[in-house]
């Protein structure tokens, strides 16, 4: 079959997004199995550390498959993660309580408008970002702030990890650009397309994200459209 010159975006998101509904299937299968053998229990430890890690492996593998959903929603024109407008620094400031990849301590702005049009977003992607910290930073930990600046709020992730290259940062975040950051230390290439999926989620709620620092400070910024809340309709 000869390979076509051109794919269409709607093709490859569709197929796309058939691959994720047949790859979840044996990995609901695989996730339920070792729930089961877990609640039975096994007497042998190596058996049991070798459960964890199979858990461990397809909660990464329904990660990814999370992300390759949001890619092909993102080719055929959906919104790629559907988000609530809301409150970034209220959204991310339970971060310092939560489970995280990594250990954060989170800086909020005092008396910035930090109301944002689908903030709730901020959550996944800062979420990647961090699972980036984990896989490039020797002793991962991670600084987020959030603060407003001009029309946007903006949320950073520090972290003392190599930055992206100059070079490469331009491209970091496009699906070509996927190639040349894998294998590089300053590409900090992120597992499952991940920069790619940063920036496909954050471009359907009219966001953004860019590199930035230096070696030993790495930044990641992501900037959210201001939003006004809400006004209830007055009770009859």
């Amino acid at each position: 079959m000869a390979k076509p010159d051109v794919i269409n975006a709607d093709e490859m998101g569709n197929v796309l997004g058939l691959l994720v509904h047949d790859l979840r299937n044996p990995a609901a299968t695989i996730t339920a199995n070792v729930d089961f053998l877990q609640e039975v229990g096994l007497v042998d430890t190596d058996s049991v550390e070798a459960l964890e890690d199979v858990k461990l492996a397809v909660g990464e593998l329904r990660r990814g498959l999370d992300m390759l959903a949001w890619i092909s929603r993102w080719f055929t024109g959906q919104v790629p993660l559907e988000a609530a407008n809301g409150d970034a620094g209220v959204f991310l400031e339970r971060l310092e309580r939560a489970d995280t990849p990594v250990p954060v301590t989170v800086e909020i702005a005092k008396g910035d408008h930090l109301y944002a049009q689908g903030a709730q977003v901020a959550v996944e992607v800062v979420d990647l970002l961090l699972h980036n910290t984990r896989a490039n930073v020797a002793d991962p930990s991670a600084t987020i702030r959030v603060f407003q600046q001009g029309g946007h709020v903006v949320i950073e992730v520090q972290d003392a990890g190599e930055a992206i290259a100059p070079q490469l940062r331009k491209i970091a975040f496009t699906l070509e650009g996927q190639n040349a950051l894998k294998g590089r230390l300053d590409g900090r290439y992120s597992r499952f397309v991940g920069l790619f999926a940063a920036a496909v989620v954050l471009d359907g709620v009219g966001g953004t994200i860019e590199a930035d620092g230096e070696r030993g400070a790495a930044i990641f910024r992501v900037f959210l459209r201001e939003a006004r809340p809400s006004r209830r309709p007055p009770s009859p």
